[in-house]
């Protein structure tokens, strides 16, 4: 850091740590060892040095929001584009708010100060309500008139912002005394999925059920409906795995622009789709496909090396350096490698940098049945091949077992109906089979599951 960016860090630490008032600047420059007239030349008093930290916050606030493609302030009136967005993406948006103002050290410190200074000071008080008081309560708010509509018998706007934050707020609180980040943060996935669950519910009560969208081109993945045509939908080796990946990546938490590896990519598809559709830099790793092969269709689509690198690997014994990559993507094929406790610490982890993410969606069961496998699912497949499946409860156990984790989501995915269309539609020797079972009902035992996993 330069010294003007220094003057703020240490500034902010004694603000936190003794108030506002207590703190004078020649207290922060003794703090850096530099003299008044260093610090003057950076700062004309200690006002600017907080309203410094408050533009900070301000801007840090708003990029946080526009990553999630939600407005970053309270406006009159939520704009139109934002009317439609996803309520899932509000709860990745708050489980995201919710590291970053515990674990961002100048953001918890600001935290800190506000918390400390609302009593005795408006001004303070007021930043106190705008980040964790009314201010965030409105944010939601206006939120859920949005999604309500106007339509007649939904549960109170206001109402419904204050169940989805309150526990919010209180978890926070928790943290600052002294609570377990990683059980704090777990409580608040839990909290997360009720809400969801809990306003699915009192909507399907109310509305009759939409109309299902056609295979392949639906508007509700409208990323993957651009990848329609033959020629890429006949590279499928299974449920469409665009589909499955737009729903996993809904809300992400990657860095822009970072280093991503497609673990089991396949021949590719998922690769194409994570560079062009979201910018990420890819490593298309695969044990079975050539990465010659892969190479030539990703040359064919406009992408070199430098943008999508294919690579044959081994997922028990994957050859990247410590901390390669900022995200692990992983499409229909973990729940051939992942089942053992011990896979994440000793196989995949190693190579996600801290703070970093995995991201997974498998093959599942509603509900484990080995020890009555339904006869409609053994027309297609037999029990060794239905052992790599199971059910939410069964990966939770095998994921929580990692340490140094923090697991965000273990729960059903949306898109099972569609993406099994879309795969039964192809004409391929392995599609042939998967209809029997299909086509004499196994879809009503069978899920997909989305998994997603923080690095601490």
């Amino acid at each position: 850091m330069d010294t003007k960016e220094k003057i703020l860090h240490s500034a902010l630490e004694l603000f936190a740590r003794d108030g506002f008032e207590a703190v004078s600047v020649s207290m922060i420059a003794d703090e850096l060892g530099i003299s008044k007239g260093a610090l003057y030349k950076h700062y004309v008093n200690k006002r600017a040095i907080f309203d410094s930290i408050v533009r900070r916050m301000d801007q840090q606030n708003y990029e946080n929001a526009r990553r999630f493609d939600l407005p970053g302030d309270l406006l009159e009136g939520m704009p139109e584009r934002f009317k439609n967005t996803g309520l899932e993406r509000l709860c990745a948006y708050a489980m995201a708010q919710f590291v970053f103002w515990t674990e961002d050290e100048f953001a918890s410190r600001f935290r800190k100060l506000v918390s400390l200074e609302r009593y005795r000071n408006g001004e303070m008080n007021a930043l106190y309500q705008r980040y964790f008081g009314s201010g965030a309560l409105e944010y939601a708010e206006k939120f859920f008139e949005a999604l309500a509509g106007g339509r007649r018998g939904e549960p109170d706007p206001r109402t419904m912002a204050l169940e989805f934050y309150a526990p919010v707020f209180t978890l926070i609180d928790l943290f600052d005394g002294g609570g377990d980040p990683a059980d704090l943060a777990e409580r608040l996935k839990e909290h997360m999925e009720c809400f969801v669950a809990g306003l699915e519910k009192r909507s399907e009560a109310l509305e009759p059920p939409a109309p299902m969208e056609p295979a392949l081109t639906g508007s509700r993945y409208p990323k993957s409906s651009k990848y329609a045509r033959a020629g890429y939908m006949s590279m499928m080796m299974g449920p469409n795995p665009l589909k499955l990946a737009e729903e996993l990546l809904e809300g992400n938490l990657i860095r822009e622009g970072g280093t991503v590896c497609d673990l089991g990519c396949g021949r590719g598809l998922t690769s194409l789709f994570l560079a062009r559709e979201y910018g990420f830099k890819v490593v298309a790793a695969d044990l079975w496909s050539e990465p010659e092969d892969n190479a030539a269709f990703f040359a064919s689509q406009g992408y070199g090396p430098d943008k999508i690198r294919a690579v044959k690997a081994d997922a028990m014994a994957l050859p990247f350096a410590a901390e390669s990559f900022d995200a692990v993507v992983c499409i229909d094929s973990y729940h051939y490698f992942g089942r053992d406790k011990n896979f994440l610490n000793e196989k995949l982890l190693p190579f996600v940098r801290h703070g970093g993410y995995i991201y997974i969606a498998i093959p599942g069961m509603v509900e484990d049945c080995h020890d009555r496998l339904p006869r409609e699912l053994l027309f297609s497949w037999n029990p060794d091949q239905l052992d790599y499946m199971h059910d939410t409860h069964y990966w939770r156990g095998i994921i929580s077992a990692a340490r140094g984790i923090d697991l965000l989501a273990v729960r059903q995915m949306e898109s099972m109906d569609e993406v099994w269309r879309d795969w039964l539609l192809q004409d391929n020797p392995y599609s042939r089979q998967d209809r029997k079972a299909m086509e004499a009902g196994a879809g009503k035992y069978l899920n997909f599951i989305k998994i997603i996993i923080r690095k601490r």
